[in-house]
């Protein structure tokens, strides 16, 4: 589930990158950059995330 989501984070964050793009400046490069963006803050996001689930399982293997 925890994969599920950072392809989805990954894929919207690109996909809202080209649509603003297009809708700023339909006829340059705009698109193409902020659909990188995207996706490097999409994968930031989900590794973080992904940290984070395993810090706190970490966390809960230690009370038990």
């Amino acid at each position: 589930m925890m994969v599920m989501q950072v392809i989805f984070s990954i894929v919207g964050l690109s996909l809202l990158g080209i649509f603003i793009g297009n809708k700023i400046d339909p006829e340059g490069d705009l698109s193409t950059i902020l659909a990188a963006t995207g996706l490097i803050l999409g994968i930031i996001v989900g590794f973080m995330t992904i940290m984070q689930f395993v810090k706190s399982e970490e966390r809960y293997e230690r009370r038990t």
